[in-house]
């Protein structure tokens, strides 16, 4: 069927609907001779109940004649358009004559409650705490694929495995050793560090059991390239390592960062990140490949022990001491907290492709913080169980 043929027939439909609501209108008694008293009388009624007299009908025909014959222009109009496309703007003219200039109307009515944005704002969950009982946790790994986190439990020697939508928590490894770091690699092995055996060690997330890698003296953080090494942070030496895996080759790839450097992470373009532990809180910046580093900001009064890296130019780290989340921007060093309450936090993973920040401390437990309220004005404030 041609456009033109569309368009014919809807005129005809409209043309006769119009032929029979005046045909209606002119044959149904009583209609045209009501007084103007009777008319006045049903408009002031309630205009929310449907009006059950004739009186209504008739004003209901009164408006479809009107609206049938101006149905009738535009279907003319229409199929001028189909068969000349350069009659558009005559189109538009006629639909605009016939049925008016489109009319926007927004009155306080429309327009939000600051109450309910009040109620909105406070529904919105920007923290939880996830599960308790982890013992005196100092390491954090999450995998989003499995919905689940890998927290060390120090005290413990051992690694629990955490699901985060309840909380279930069971033994993933056991005899662990001095355990202080733990990082996946996303194929079903989790890497830790052993600081008091001065190793770092492979743990097959499946069977739960663990091998050693390499000798790390003082080995505290670690973090994981896709080129298959492992970075180690020795808290002793003020050393950072590359150890290769599985073989266990290692090498030094910076010095002089001090005693108690701890947290590692790699942004993937040749930097490492390194956090020390002091009253100071350092964030040093390494070029992997120069094999030199730079001092991105000092916290003070801070005890940085974690890093973590959003890929979009901020770092994450905690307070030890004073159980606060600090927001980093790495280009400048510019910093500021974004959430307080955390306890002795020491475990620091970020998952963000959920948005998700989590923090697990010695208290044994184990937060969730929602990554946009961090980065909001004012952050997160204080989390409370």
């Amino acid at each position: 069927m041609s456009f033109k043929n569309i368009f014919d027939n809807s005129g005809d439909q409209a043309g006769s609907a119009d032929k029979s609501a005046q045909a209606l209108n002119k044959d149904t008694p009583g209609a045209g001779d009501v007084s103007d008293a009777v008319r006045k009388l049903e408009s002031e009624r309630d205009p929310w109940l449907v009006r059950q007299t004739a009186h209504g009908a008739f004003d209901v025909m009164g408006f479809l004649n009107p609206l049938f014959q101006n149905t009738q222009g535009v279907a003319a109009a229409q199929r001028q358009v189909s068969e000349d496309p350069g009659s558009t703007s005559t189109m538009a003219s006629a639909t605009t004559k016939a049925f008016g200039p489109p009319k926007v109307s927004i009155s306080d009515e429309d327009m939000p409650k600051l109450e309910d944005l009040s109620k909105l704002i406070g529904n919105r969950r920007s923290y939880a705490l996830i599960a308790t009982g982890l013992g005196t946790s100092e390491g954090l790994a999450v995998d989003p694929s499995l919905n689940t986190a890998y927290v060390a439990d120090r005290g413990g020697q051992k690694l629990s495995a955490v699901k985060l939508d309840t909380g279930a928590q069971r033994p993933a490894a056991i005899t662990l050793g001095d355990i202080g770091d733990v990082q996946l690699d996303g194929q079903g092995t989790a890497y830790s560090t052993d600081y008091g055996g001065a190793r770092l060690l492979a743990v097959d997330l499946s069977k739960g059991s663990s091998r050693k890698i390499a000798d790390v003296s003082g080995a505290y953080g670690v973090a994981l390239d896709a080129a298959g090494k492992a970075y180690v942070a020795s808290w002793l030496d003020g050393q950072l390592f590359a150890v290769d895996l599985p073989g266990g080759q290692k090498r030094t790839i910076a010095t002089g960062l001090g005693q108690g450097i701890a947290g590692v992470a790699l942004d993937g373009r040749g930097k490492a990140y390194v956090g020390r532990k002091d009253n100071g809180g350092h964030l040093y910046e390494v070029d992997l490949a120069a094999r030199t580093y730079r001092t991105v900001t000092n916290l003070p009064g801070a005890s940085t022990i974690r890093v973590a890296l959003d890929g979009a130019g901020r770092a994450y780290t905690i307070d030890h001491l004073n159980g606060r989340l600090y927001e980093i921007a790495l280009a400048d060093g510019a910093q500021r907290v974004v959430a307080t309450g955390l306890g002795t936090c020491e475990g620091l993973a970020l998952d963000t492709v959920n948005g998700w920040i989590y923090v697990s401390n010695r208290e044994g437990q184990l937060w969730q913080i929602n990554q946009r309220a961090a980065q909001a004005l004012g952050g997160v404030g204080k989390v409370m169980p």
